[in-house]
């Protein structure tokens, strides 16, 4: 009943709107939210074109760089006080430089012990831990996933790959399990970390690696702490649900049993939330495995540094190989450990055969790996690869004469007529007048606070000193998320229409979540070579799945008895779109909204890899010339785009219509 009644009070016409509709007036077109935003960028337009017509004035220039200037000086200075003082500073001397010495000897070792087992060893290891916990078809995969590391020349970068992900992931649940269980046991602490997880799950990737190159130096401890952080709130968040879901009932009758808390937790807790918590460890291994990629750009080596070496030298074949190891690892993590949560694939093994299996298991590993290494059988060699560069460097080459032009004038088209207009609208308004509008913008979709935020966002990003790169980065973000919502709704309603296409078009969305963001870049460079449209490109793909995603859940989980009624009285399908079921989905597409724009700023700043500039060009130029100032505040001022966009797209308050 209270569905239907929010659907049909709006045709009931009550209070203001329907006295005027009845004097012959509708109510007024500027109560309407989208009218507003008009308003509102209309004055952005009109400031933009008065400034070039007074020349240029001194007060509508951008922000003045004085402060950020002082403060990347500053930044310049503190890093090279802890470059000088590393060996010196009790705080680097007995806790940094330790932690660094203990994951960067815990990656080596790793690294080492994979080593050591020989690829076959590696092999009969895996594909057997593979079809215990996961059954036969996952255990081929593993089994295809070693076979494309070791043909594509590229064994020795994916172990490294692999160490790093299990330091990383380990620290990760070391950490966030325990306190997940804490959160999802007290209502004081889960309140608590709550905001701190919505701010790091905001952040972009690439806002991660200053702070800690800033603590650990270059190299594989920064990787595996940057990995580690990054990949932690989902454990976190989703250990702390699986507690809270345990019902209720079964936690007081163990405790009507006299059990203590550590009881409940151990025996009755833990175990009933058990494959929601392996659900939070097949998202922490995701996320590890898309930042421990981007973490080349620090120094973590492995897949990620080949695929960063190839794509700086247009090297499509290389890149491919890199990023084809890289899809093969993640896919086969990801159904593992995906695998292991579900259970329904397991091999069902008598419990009095399970011992000795293990221990047959084990046993064929050390037979296959002494005579390995009695055979001097270490890593797969590489004259025994398959060079698969050449060829898809010949198909690259053979697709740019047929259709490079065609995308290329494409290329030029969008920057030309869309992304240049915007960029030079953001950057050659006065910057308070953007920063008003912005405020302005958030207020009017989300409310007070919003707004006060944003502006305070504006403010940030201008004090940084990066003003003209931020707002250049805003401006792709913009054109990037305007076409990904606009596909991924269109594609979520067709979805939800069709079950045939939804069933194509699932395992499809499937994959592509798997995939790490780096991994976009490369098509995307094959097809618009070096510069700003594949960076817009990459992200455009990278952020569509979960928007069509949403949009498909929340429009079929309008309820269906409300549907019936819209039907019997007559609406139209398109009625039904657009009266019943966007409205009714509404929490649903203001998600996809938001997971659509937050994914697109943090694969926008990754595209500075590929030659989009602005802000991730500075993160990146930072890191490799030893500018933290300029590193630093730009990964900041993405932070702030980021939660100017995360705040602009949350609204709490239904657009008026």
């Amino acid at each position: 009943m209270g569905d239907m009644a929010a659907v049909t009070r709006p045709a009931a016409g009550t209070g203001k709107a329907a006295r005027g509709r009845a004097g012959g007036r509708g109510p007024s077109p500027l109560r309407n939210t989208w009218a507003q935003a008009a308003v509102v960028v209309a004055f952005l337009v009109a400031g933009y074109w008065a400034t070039r017509a007074l020349g240029g004035p001194a007060w509508a220039g951008p922000f003045p760089t004085a402060v950020g200037d002082a403060f990347m000086a500053w930044l310049d200075g503190v890093y090279g006080w802890i470059v000088v003082n590393r060996n010196d500073s009790p705080l680097f001397l007995y806790f940094f430089n330790y932690v660094s010495v203990g994951l960067g000897s815990a990656v080596v070792l790793i690294d080492r012990f994979l080593d050591f087992l020989t690829w076959p060893g590696v092999t009969v290891l895996g594909v057997l831990t593979a079809w215990r916990v996961a059954g036969w078809r996952v255990a081929l995969l593993v089994l295809a996933a070693f076979g494309v590391f070791a043909l594509t020349g590229l064994w020795n970068e994916s172990m490294t790959t692999l160490a790093l992900i299990i330091t990383s992931v380990f620290i990760a649940l070391l950490f966030g399990i325990p306190l997940g269980v804490l959160a999802g046991r007290s209502d004081r602490f889960h309140r608590g970390v709550r905001p701190v997880l919505d701010f790091m799950q905001t952040m972009p990737a690439f806002a991660y690696l200053l702070p800690f190159v800033l603590l650990f130096g270059i190299g594989n401890p920064a990787a595996a702490v940057v990995t580690a952080v990054y990949a932690f709130p989902p454990v976190v968040r989703i250990t702390a649900l699986a507690i809270r879901e345990v019902p209720g009932g079964a936690v007081e009758a163990a405790t009507s049993l006299g059990s203590t808390p550590w009881q409940v937790l151990t025996k009755v807790q833990l175990p009933l939330a058990r494959r929601t918590i392996l659900l939070g460890v097949n998202q922490t291994i995701m996320l590890a495995v898309s930042m421990v990629v981007i973490a080349s750009v620090i120094g973590a080596g492995g897949l990620g540094d080949a695929i960063y070496r190839a794509l700086s030298k247009v090297n499509v074949g290389q890149a491919f190989q890199a990023g084809l190891a890289i899809v093969v690892l993640a896919i086969a993590l990801d159904r593992v450990t995906g695998a292991v949560g579900h259970g329904a694939r397991t091999p069902d093994v008598p419990e009095r055969l399970r011992l000795p299996l293990l221990g047959g298991g084990l046993a064929l590993t050390a037979a296959v790996v002494t005579v390995a290494r009695l055979m001097g059988v270490r890593g797969w060699p590489r004259e025994v690869a398959v060079d698969l560069a050449a060829p898809v460097n010949a198909a690259y080459e053979a697709v740019q004469a047929a259709i490079g032009p065609t995308t290329a004038a494409l290329g030029a088209w969008t920057l030309d007529w869309v992304l240049g207009p915007l960029s030079s609208l953001l950057t050659g308004s006065p910057w308070w007048l953007v920063m008003l509008a912005a405020a302005a913008l958030a207020w009017i979709f989300s409310g007070f606070g919003a707004g006060v935020v944003s502006g305070l966002a504006f403010v940030a990003v201008g004090l940084l000193g990066v003003w003209d790169n931020a707002m250049d980065t805003l401006s792709q973000v913009l054109v990037a998320s305007a076409l990904t919502i606009a596909l991924g709704v269109v594609t979520g309603v067709l979805m939800s229409r069709n079950d045939v296409l939804a069933a194509i078009l699932k395992p499809v969305l499937d994959a592509m979540q798997t995939l790490p963001p780096f991994v976009y870049l490369i098509p995307a460079v094959a097809l618009f070579s070096i510069g700003r449209v594949p960076a817009l490109v990459a992200a455009v793909v990278f952020a569509l799945p979960p928007v069509i995603r949403l949009v498909d859940d929340g429009i079929r989980g309008v309820p269906a008895p409300t549907l019936e009624a819209a039907r019997s009285q007559g609406s139209t399908k398109w009625q039904l779109l657009t009266k019943v079921e966007l409205p009714m989905a509404r929490g649903s597409m203001l998600l996809a909204v938001n997971q659509g724009i937050i994914l697109v700023l943090s694969m926008v700043v990754m595209g500075a890899l590929v030659g989009a500039g602005s802000l991730g060009f500075d993160v990146v130029f930072g890191l490799a010339q030893n500018q933290l100032g300029l590193g630093l505040a730009s990964g900041l001022a993405i932070v702030c785009l980021g939660l100017f966009l995360d705040r602009l797209t949350q609204g709490r308050r239904a657009p008026r219509a």
